[in-house]
């Protein structure tokens, strides 16, 4: 039998998933559909109509870390974090990218909404952290200049 490494791995997800917590909707959100049409989108607007469709953003209560430049624009740090409860994901826009949807990442239960990581920005612009929390929509987002790029 030839089975390559990604099913592997993706069956024992499923067979991990199942055997250790036998709940369905971890499975679920483990194999969560992705918003193909806000990924492949090369224009911030319709990415972000992508991904909230007509919901409404609140401002507040996400905490996003970013620096104010960055030498290099193909690894920008940041952070994104959040006291709010029932977090479903953040995700993560910049919004002069020729892709502006960078990032999403999901959660379930009591996980902690925090969120470590390094991003590309093509140019100086704005990085947005999106994060939805029991069904509502909160933002932030931080101006990063951006002294050489990192998109092409």
């Amino acid at each position: 039998m030839n089975i390559s490494k990604r099913k592997f791995i993706q069956g024992s997800l499923y067979s991990g998933v199942i055997a250790v917590l036998g709940k369905a909707t971890l499975l679920q959100s483990a194999f969560a559909e992705w918003p193909t049409a806000a990924f492949d989108e090369t224009e911030y607007e319709p990415a972000l109509k992508g991904l909230i469709g007509d919901s409404e953003m609140q401002e507040g209560n996400v905490t996003l870390d970013a620096p104010e430049i960055a030498e290099n624009g193909a690894t920008v740090p940041i952070k994104v974090s959040t006291d709010l409860d029932n977090v479903e994901w953040i995700s993560i826009l910049g919004d002069k990218n020729p892709r502006p949807w960078i990032s999403r990442f999901y959660f379930h239960g009591k996980s902690k909404p925090f969120v470590s990581t390094r991003i590309k920005l093509r140019e100086s612009s704005n990085v947005v952290a999106i994060v939805k929390a029991d069904g509502k929509l909160y933002t932030s987002k931080s101006a990063v200049k951006v002294t050489a790029g990192g998109c092409v």
